[in-house]
């Protein structure tokens, strides 16, 4: 029967070798097999990492084999998706201890808005609205050069995390 260290050289791999792998290193438990979906749910979960490379080009590391192989055997052994994602984050698939939370890419928005300056009269702008996190939204005029904006926004922003 084969094992991870056996594929470790053939990384990375595509999704459909990535799954071949698992699949043939579980095989001796068949109903441990898991598919393409099987994956990407668990991305979206948390338990694997995103691929690396664009939508077309994704590759899968011998990190997602260790991962994808350890929670089959978890689940089957009786333990739930959290109960295996806190075993992750604990380093108990002999991996990376960190989990990875769903990663949304920041969203840009624009908008008019009433902008207020200094006590004067309101005026309209439009501005780009960009969600940062669930809980953090960043404003920018809209008609600045962004790139430039977010460097110096970057740097206000490190000297509010060294007055914390």
């Amino acid at each position: 029967m084969p094992t991870i260290d056996d594929y470790a050289p053939l990384a990375p791999f595509t999704l459909e070798e990535l799954v071949g792998a698992a699949n043939a290193i579980l095989r001796d438990r068949p109903r441990l097999n898991i598919s393409e979906r099987t994956v990407r749910y668990y991305i979206s979960n948390g338990l694997l990492p995103p691929p690396s490379g664009g939508p077309k080009y994704a590759r899968y590391g011998i990190e997602h084999l260790l991962r994808i192989v350890s929670i089959r055997q978890w689940l089957d052994s009786g333990l739930t998706l959290e109960q295996a994602t806190e075993k992750i984050g604990l380093g108990e698939h002999g991996g990376e201890t960190e989990t990875h939370q769903r990663r949304q890419s920041p969203r840009i928005q624009e908008e008019r808005v009433t902008l207020f300056s200094n006590r004067q009269t309101p005026s309209e702008r439009t501005v780009r609205r960009i969600k940062l996190t669930e809980e953090s939204v960043l404003e920018v005029v809209a008609d600045i050069d962004l790139a430039s904006e977010l460097t110096r926004a970057q740097k206000a922003i490190q000297m509010l995390l060294k007055n914390l």
